[in-house]
Parts: structure tokens; C-alpha cells; sequence
């Protein structure tokens, strides 16, 4: 006779969730980027990073080099990913201002995230783990029963929403140790 369960993972969304990260190198010369797709649960889908020379000269107008290279990395990381994140979500003061709306236009749900010390003008503000965030939707704000907002509402109350950023973070590190 069997023994009797729930399984609490039945009904879940089943897509994945990515987290964009960019991390500027020690000699500012660089900008490491990575795309890190999780399940709903924070489990790891796919890992994706590259990096780019970042162009300082008196040519380039205030922030533009930057943005450029942002730009540039996020198109290889969006390219590499094996599986199209149901919701996309970045931190807001890694993605230079306008990049969404002149650069890049994505046709997944993506969402900016800032601690809630971080001034951002703010859709909704998520407790969780004794750690206020900013959500501000780069793209038009899914539906209440979509899956994007399933997978969002389910990941900010089981987990600290910025851990997977620090884990992308720790990947990227990792995946340039050797080089």
C-alpha cells in the first residue's frame, strides 16, 4: 500500500524565471554579464555570461559607452539562453536609463528591481524577508492570472528576491576565475 502525499509542486508554474546581472570589472575596462534561469522554486535552469570591453574615451557622451555595452551584452545573453524565461527580471541600477525604450524592446514580461532604500519610481512595492523591494515593469504589466505574475507572487514570498541576482553574481566570478 502506497504511502499517502500531497505534492506541493503540482499546480506550480512551470516556467522559468531570468535574472540579467552586470558586474563592472576591477580596472573598469569590462563588464561581465550574465543571464541565470531559474525555476519558480529559485532551482537552476540555465547559466548564461559573457563580457565586453567598455570603450572610455572623450568621443563617447556620458554614460553612452556603458549603455552600449550593456546593450550588446544583454543581445549575446538573450541569443545563448536554451529556454525563453516566462519573466525576466534585472537590477534597476545596473540597466542604464532608456535602454529599454530606445535600445532593446523584449516581448517577455521583464521587471526592474531595487531595494527599497534605492529611489525608483515603483508599480508595487514586495516585503519579503524583512527586504522591501521596487518592482518597475520595463514592459506592459502581465495579467493578475498570467503565469509571469504566478511565477513572480510565488518567488517573492518564498525567497529573498535579490539572492539570485548575488548568485549570478558569484557564477560570474567563478566562470572568470581562470581567465
Amino acid at each position: 500500500m502506497p504511502v499517502p502525499f500531497e505534492d506541493l509542486r503540482e499546480g506550480e508554474p512551470t516556467g522559468a524565471v531570468g535574472f540579467l546581472r552586470f558586474v563592472d570589472e576591477a580596472d573598469g575596462k569590462g563588464i561581465r554579464g550574465a543571464l541565470f534561469l531559474t525555476s519558480g522554486r529559485g532551482e537552476p535552469v540555465d547559466f548564461c555570461f559573457t563580457r565586453i570591453d567598455v570603450h572610455h574615451s572623450f568621443l563617447w557622451r556620458r554614460g553612452d559607452a556603458r549603455r552600449q555595452a550593456v546593450t550588446a551584452l544583454i543581445k549575446v545573453l538573450f541569443q545563448a539562453a536554451n529556454r525563453i524565461p516566462v519573466l525576466i527580471l534585472a537590477l534597476a541600477n545596473e540597466i542604464p536609463p532608456q535602454l529599454f525604450v530606445d535600445d532593446i524592446h523584449v516581448r517577455v514580461p521583464l521587471c526592474l528591481v531595487a531595494p527599497s532604500e534605492t529611489p525608483v519610481q515603483a508599480d508595487t512595492a514586495v516585503s519579503q524577508s524583512a527586504r522591501e523591494v521596487n518592482l518597475t515593469w520595463v514592459t506592459e504589466r502581465p495579467g493578475d492570472e498570467s503565469e509571469a505574475i504566478r511565477l513572480l507572487d510565488g518567488f517573492m514570498r518564498r525567497r529573498d528576491p535579490l539572492e539570485p541576482f548575488e548568485r549570478a553574481a558569484t557564477g560570474l566570478e567563478e566562470a572568470f576565475s581562470d581567465r
